[in-house]
């Protein structure tokens, strides 16, 4: 069984070997995650590379790999960010990977997800992205005081493609900065205060 513990050992045996790539003499930096995309009880697990050797100018190369090791799809020209749909197709779940330009959907065939993402149909998430924000664009604490609002680019891989990150200040508390995540399936949503670290005076020594 593989988990995120030990996915690694598919990054080595996998994946750098077949390629005659010994990760001794190099470190081979990939991401990862992990999400149950066929409801059998068992995560599946994505590996993105990100070392030049499996990247080019469209994206790096991406594996899906079963909680038994075996890889189910080899995709190229994939970048991040990679969402988890709540959609299934042919009984797994849908997923989507940013490649040439737009995010795009993958869709399981009945055997695997498609190999090369550039060409697979354009999501967008620009609307629900929209209401999103302006949702918490009128919260009480964003009214009164809040500014600087961004969406959070960086997430982690399978993130829920309806959830959405941002992050914003309020004048009348500059030590914190606010963390507001809402899922726009449900309507759920919360807030969270992240500690500012203080710049170091340069004058001391």
């Amino acid at each position: 069984m593989f988990t995120l513990e030990n996915v690694d050992r598919l990054v080595n045996e996998d994946i750098l070997q077949p390629e005659q790539l010994d990760p001794d003499e190099k470190d081979y930096k990939y991401v990862a995650g992990a999400t149950d995309l066929n409801n059998d009880g068992n995560d599946e697990l994505l590996v993105l590379m990100q070392d030049p050797y499996f990247c080019g100018s469209g994206g790096c190369t991406a594996y899906l790999f079963s909680s038994s090791g075996d890889v189910i799809t080899r995709m190229t020209v994939t970048r991040k960010p990679i969402l988890v749909s709540d959609r299934t197709t042919n009984g797994w779940k849908d997923f989507y990977v940013w490649s040439n330009g737009s995010l795009r959907t993958m869709s399981f065939d009945g055997q695997a997800y498609p190999t090369n993402p550039s060409v697979a149909p354009e999501y967008s998430r620009e609307r629900e992205k929209q209401t999103a924000e302006q949702t918490l664009e009128v919260q009480e604490i964003v009214v009164q005081d809040g500014y600087g609002i961004a969406m959070v680019e960086e997430l982690p891989i399978f993130y829920p493609a309806h959830s959405y990150q941002f992050t914003f200040r309020h004048y009348g508390d500059p030590e914190n900065l606010y963390l507001f995540k809402i899922n726009m399936v449900t309507g759920e949503s919360e807030l969270e205060t992240l500690p500012i670290p203080k710049e170091k005076d340069s004058t001391q020594k």
